[in-house]
């Protein structure tokens, strides 16, 4: 009868190794709005047992490594968090979903509430007043004695009234853009036109009203009944088009 020979130990630890990282893997995926099926920048998928984080990319591209049976909390600004475990069995490439909070669904009620685009615009013009407090001023080299250094009132005077148009006119745009954004969302429009992805962009890019239209009709009804005029304008020309 033959005797079994002893494994080694370099053997041993090579099988000991394959079987712990047997499990292991990479998850790749995509993660987007569950109702417009945009993708979703700077969401983050978190490792809970290595702790290991990473961000979405502009496309909601993502990758990470993770063991069977651990669990990755996927999370983004304005969107209900979600959980997955990872499986071996998980396909090369798989697609998540998040659900847009409260604060950016659109109501059923016909009537807009303004209530957090007003707070955001609050907290918006505070950071604005601080950053345009911390301007520097100009500084002058050559002081009338010979001696040290001055500041120029002139120069800080005309730099800081041009500095401070241009940033006043620049908050300016940039409120606007953020009260369309507020009016006129992409998950709104695709809550009342069912329409997602290339189709949604499409329809926003060739039909989202002005900043001006909006605060002269400040009823959300009058933007439903533009919605729903410029729906059948679009479906009309995307017919003509198949």
């Amino acid at each position: 009868m033959k005797a079994f020979k002893p494994i080694s130990f370099f053997v041993l630890l090579t099988l000991v190794s394959f079987g712990s990282n047997a499990q292991r893997g990479f998850v790749k995926g995509y993660l987007r709005d569950s109702i417009t099926h945009y993708p979703i920048l700077n969401g983050t998928v978190t490792n809970l047992t290595s702790q290991k984080q990473v961000k979405t990319n502009t496309k909601g591209f993502f990758f990470i490594e993770a063991t069977a049976g651990e669990q990755l909390v996927v999370q983004s600004k304005e969107y209900e968090n979600d959980t997955l475990k990872y499986t071996t069995l998980f396909i090369d490439t798989i697609t998540l979903y998040l659900s847009p909070s409260g604060s950016i669904l659109p109501g059923v009620t016909v009537r807009a509430n303004y209530t957090k685009y007003q707070l955001d615009s609050i907290r918006r013009r505070t950071d604005f007043e601080i950053m345009r407090g911390n301007v520097a001023p100009a500084v002058g080299s050559h002081a009338p004695d010979g001696f040290g250094v001055t500041l120029s009132m002139d120069r800080v005077w005309k730099k800081k009234t041009k500095k401070k148009a241009q940033a006043n006119t620049l908050f300016q745009k940039t409120e606007e853009q953020q009260y369309v954004d507020y009016r006129f969302s992409p998950q709104m429009v695709s809550y009342y036109t069912g329409l997602k992805s290339d189709a949604l962009r499409l329809f926003m890019y060739q039909n989202t009203p002005s900043y001006k239209w909006l605060r002269q009709h400040t009823d959300q009804q009058d933007v439903l009944f533009y919605i729903n005029d410029k729906l059948k304008l679009f479906k009309k020309e995307t017919n003509k088009k198949g």
